[in-house]
């Protein structure tokens, strides 16, 4: 069965999440600059102007997937109310790694965006930043300060950097990479809820 008369099929919510799929196969494959609305438009099986309905161009298509990634991440590592702090941070730092690993192209400006990249994926990083901060806060239950704060918003630029790093360096395990971020999150703020 061809992609069109399965297209054909899909609720306009639906189509929107095809070609949203679909294109964010092409960004993390080859980067925003070499995909093409009318490659997105075939693999989706769908026409360009069904992409334009829904996606007025190539950057509100890019701001559509990096919100749904940004939206994806942040269920992932939500915090789980029956687990603990250290078992809540644990598992966050898991999600995050895995994430960061599986994407590729233009996904991973997501996680470490180089100056360059467009304005909406510094908003969208500095959005889930400030999210992630809020749950190390809690889940440390540390003095909520400007100094703890920055610690932490640093040690959160230290997860960032070393999942970048341990994604291209061959025989890293992701748990010691786990536990090496926990040790200096532990370092960083003092907090007794990081130990075992």
């Amino acid at each position: 069965m061809s992609n069109k008369a399965d297209a054909a099929r899909l609720t306009p919510d639906g189509r929107r999440e095809q070609i949203l799929r679909v294109a964010a196969r092409h960004f993390g494959r080859d980067g925003f600059e070499a995909v093409s609305v009318r490659d997105i438009a075939e693999q989706a099986g769908v026409t360009r102007a069904l992409v334009y309905h829904y996606f007025p161009g190539k950057d509100a298509l890019l701001d559509a997937v990096l919100r749904r990634e940004a939206e994806v991440l942040l269920a992932a590592t939500a915090p789980d109310p029956v687990l603990s702090p250290r078992e809540n941070l644990e598992r966050a730092l898991g999600a995050y790694l895995d994430h960061f690993a599986a994407s590729g192209g233009g996904l991973r400006e997501l996680y470490v965006p180089r100056a360059s990249a467009p304005a909406v994926v510094h908003e969208i990083a500095a959005s889930n930043h400030a999210v992630q901060l809020e749950r190390v806060v809690e889940f440390l239950g540390v003095d909520d300060t400007p100094l703890a704060r920055l610690a932490i918003g640093g040690w959160l630029g230290f997860v960032e950097q070393v999942a970048a790093a341990s994604s291209t360096a061959g025989g890293v395990d992701r748990d010691a990479v786990t536990r090496l971020c926990l040790q200096a999150l532990a370092a960083v703020t003092g907090a007794a809820a990081v130990g075992h």
